[in-house]
């Protein structure tokens, strides 16, 4: 239960991490023509950095790092495809 509670605990770091690399891959793509396929190998060490200086090198804190570049990228997904889905109809 306690370790429940400590993943629970880290879930604003995770969604605060993860809407800044949402924020940075959508202008990295606009402004740099970069393909999306490029983008996430980008966003993952960015992710790694961001978290490590913030909250220190340690394992929790790769495991944020991870965790926010994997809600960055699915969110973009689940956004992408929605749109797509609105537009078609």
């Amino acid at each position: 239960m306690e370790k429940i509670k400590e993943l629970y605990d880290l879930l604003p770091y995770i969604v605060c991490v993860g809407i800044v690399l949402n924020i940075l891959g959508n202008t990295i793509k606009m402004t740099f023509k970069v393909p999306s396929k490029y983008i996430i190998w980008i966003l993952l060490p960015v992710s790694i950095i961001i978290n490590f200086v913030f909250f220190g090198v340690s394992f929790e804190s790769f495991f944020v790092a991870f965790l926010s570049f994997s809600f960055s990228v699915s969110s973009y997904d689940l956004i992408k495809y929605f749109t797509k889905i609105r537009k078609n109809e």
